[in-house]
């Protein structure tokens, strides 16, 4: 008899499938980053896969055969190299017109660096199919993880004129437009004049955005700091929010032994300890070229300039695991306005289950409010492990050019 893997004949009472499972959990959840899965129901899973050549499949497409999904599963897990065995083996043993399995192996060739079995299983298929294989190019190293980078180009926002107590309803605006992209660019180079109300202004913001988890990068802070640095006079009790802006700014430049000796003469001044330095992350914002704003003829408030877009795509790059669960909460944060939402997975290398069922979440509420979604680049490996999951079914999934 001959049965399609992992579906029962029609007298089997079948219980819902986990796919299935996953996405009724999803669309009866309100909350779009909290994966329902029970993923330590995928032991059952490889263990099925690994049955899979004890199972006679007829009539499945390139997609659907069980090496697939088994290879898919090892992947995910980590287990590279029983993997490559997985796909090689099923290619060798009678699946060799499965083109699904031939990209597959190559991506995994390339993931783990196995150019020299990469180029020979290239002249077995251009053999098998009668024209070019792919080319080797690097898709980073599975051996040496490294976390994955969600980004997407920070919305940055222009402070023009001169920034004081009048300037809080602008700031009421800046911190709606943070709190919505999860992060943001604030310029400086164009602020007139800074007084102490000011700096208590774009202080306060600046920490609830930190507790928001809201990523905030200050650009040409020396240009501010110019403005308030003489504020800061040892002995002086007054002043006490340009003091604490002076500090941000320094710390904003990375200059850790300035940011010391202030630290300490705030400390002198006001008898209590000063903030501690935290060196500013490198990369944690992109933004692509910028458009400069007109000059305000009135310089008497303060002016806010949006001078960049956000970027088009929203970027998954290096290895997504669970704990990296902001990763996709920035990706529900940044379709929430969205019709259109395009991912740029081209260097995505790998995605765990956990990550990979929170996305799928993600995505199924989406679909719900009548977005459209694809998911741009994908490695072989990675798109077979989405097609496991169910994500082919809320998002179009399109592989990156070998």
């Amino acid at each position: 008899m001959a049965i399609s893997f992992f579906r029962k004949g029609p007298s089997e009472a079948e219980p819902q499938s986990k796919k299935d499972k996953l996405k009724s959990a999803s669309q009866s959840s309100g909350d779009p980053n909290t994966s329902l899965l029970d993923y330590s129901q995928f032991g059952e899973v490889r263990a099925l896969a690994a049955a899979a050549g004890k199972i006679q499949v007829a009539e499945l497409s390139d997609t659907d055969h069980p090496a697939i999904e088994e290879a898919a599963i090892l992947f995910a897990n980590g287990t590279d190299v029983a993997a490559t065995a997985v796909l090689e083996a099923a290619i060798e043993e009678g699946a060799a017109n499965n083109q699904t399995l031939w990209f597959m192996l190559f991506d995994l060739y390339r993931l783990t660096d196995g150019r020299e079995a990469f180029e020979q299983r290239g002249v077995a298929f251009a053999q098998q199919f009668g024209r070019s294989p792919p080319v080797w190019s690097e898709l980073g190293h599975s051996s040496t993880p490294k976390p994955a980078q969600a980004r997407s180009s920070a919305p940055t926002i222009s402070l023009t004129g001169n920034l004081g107590s009048a300037s809080a309803p602008q700031f009421e605006q800046i911190e709606k437009i943070a709190q919505k992209a999860g992060t943001l660019r604030i310029e400086l180079a164009r602020l007139k004049s800074v007084d102490d109300s000011g700096c208590e202004l774009l202080l306060a913001l600046l920490q609830r955005l930190r507790q928001a988890r809201v990523k905030v990068h200050l650009s040409s802070p020396r240009t501010m700091l110019a403005m308030i640095e003489n504020h800061a006079q040892p002995g002086r009790r007054e002043g006490k929010a340009s003091w604490l802006m002076v500090l941000e700014l320094i710390q904003a430049l990375g200059e850790a032994d300035r940011f010391d000796e202030v630290a300490l003469d705030y400390a002198i001044t006001f008898e209590e300890s000063p903030p501690s330095y935290e060196a500013p992350a490198e990369g944690a914002l992109t933004t692509t070229s910028l458009k400069q704003p007109q000059e305000s003829s009135d310089a008497s408030e303060l002016e806010l300039v949006p001078i960049e877009e956000e970027a088009p795509q929203f970027v998954l790059e290096g290895e997504l695991s669970s704990s990296q669960s902001e990763t996709i909460q920035n990706l529900a944060k940044y379709g929430a306005d969205r019709k259109l939402i395009k991912i740029d997975a081209s260097r995505l290398q790998r995605m765990d289950f956990v990550s990979a069922g929170t996305l799928f979440n993600v995505l199924v509420r989406f679909q719900t409010q009548g977005k459209q979604c694809a998911i741009l680049g994908l490695n072989a490996m990675v798109a077979a492990l989405l097609r496991v999951i169910g994500v082919d079914q809320v998002a179009t999934l399109e592989l990156r050019r070998s």
